[in-house]
């Protein structure tokens, strides 16, 4: 899928921009838009590859990732332009009928079997009852992304246990010694996967203040001017590239430093799922109030349980009405 794709062009020297938005509507469908940019000092030092590489931005590579995004997505318009400083890129966009059907690749790098397993597959339902540690409150719809395949996690060792090994003193020095090699190679890249929905989002999840109200946020956003948690630049810190060099995105050192990023808007936004070094953040879902057609499909004649806790007796329950859940626009 592309995101592993951009992280496979870090191979190359040069510069790469990745930005996918999805975007759920009131009718419940959704838009996703893909950029994706390749400076020219990338095509320049492709040399003769230079034609093979932007095959990558081509109509036809587009076409061949739509039939892996799932049943009912559709190419609405592609565009391969000129761009800043004579880059190149491509602007795609598809419609999505059933967010249930689609899927996309995954934004959680550091599980053990990425990128073998790589899928996300999109959830959209409707909540009924509340749900604790920001799942979402009844009378919301909710996203979620799951697996296709359970993923691999790092295995946590037991009390007393030793935990494995990591690289060796001179391993470790070699990739110090790659750091420079490596930053220049991630010079102007951006990796970046945004959510966005017609109303306001509630989640724990990838966003930088909980308390703002925002109907956009960011599950995936890594750009070469990112800072890390003591404020120097990110990749100018050793032991973070040392991870990145091994191709590890799951070690002590990134972890530490993108854990705080709804605090501090000059981390990256990087959720490490699957290190041994994740902390508890509880849950992961995107809820947001129902359109009138969405609470008409969804809600209409439902009961409601507003405990977060264990189910409510019904006759606690309380019937889901628009004025008191559903979403009025803007300043209403």
């Amino acid at each position: 899928m592309l995101i592993f794709v951009a992280f496979c062009a870090l191979l190359l020297p040069g510069c790469l921009q990745l930005d996918t938005l999805i975007k759920v509507h009131e009718d419940g469908t959704a838009t996703v838009t893909e950029r994706v940019r390749f400076s020219r000092r990338l095509l320049d030092l492709a040399g003769d590859k230079q034609a093979e590489l932007l095959k990558l931005l081509s109509k036809e590579a587009v076409q061949e990732r739509l039939k892996r995004m799932g049943e009912g997505v559709q190419l609405v318009s592609y565009e391969l332009r000129d761009a800043d400083g004579a880059s190149k890129e491509a602007v795609a966009v598809f419609k999505v009928e059933d967010l249930n059907k689609f899927q996309y690749a995954s934004p959680w790098l550091a599980y053990v079997d990425y990128p073998e397993n790589s899928i996300v597959k999109f959830k959209m339902e409707p909540l009924y009852k509340s749900h604790a540690y920001g799942g979402g409150q009844a009378g919301h719809m909710c996203v979620s992304l799951h697996f296709a395949k359970k993923p691999v996690e790092e295995p946590r060792p037991r009390e007393g246990e030793a935990p494995p090994p990591g690289p060796s003193p001179l391993a470790n020095q070699l990739y110090r010694e790659l750091g420079p090699v490596f930053r220049d190679m991630l010079k102007d890249f951006q990796v970046r996967l945004r959510f966005e929905s017609y109303a306001p989002v509630h989640t724990r999840f990838a966003t930088r203040d909980r308390r703002a109200e925002v109907k956009a946020i960011d599950i995936l956003n890594f750009t070469d001017k990112d800072q890390d948690g003591s404020g120097g630049a990110f990749l100018e810190n050793e032991e973070i590239m040392v991870g990145l060099g091994r191709w590890h995105f799951a070690t002590a050192d990134i972890v530490a430093h993108v854990k705080d990023s709804e605090n501090n808007p000059t981390l990256p936004v990087f959720t490490p799922f699957g290190s041994r070094h994740m902390w508890w953040m509880g849950s992961s879902n995107i809820s947001f109030r129902p359109s009138r057609q969405l609470f008409d499909k969804h809600f209409t004649g439902k009961m409601l349980d507003l405990s977060e806790w264990q189910a409510s007796p019904p006759e606690k329950h309380v019937p889901a009405k628009f004025d008191e859940v559903g979403w009025k626009g803007d300043g209403k």
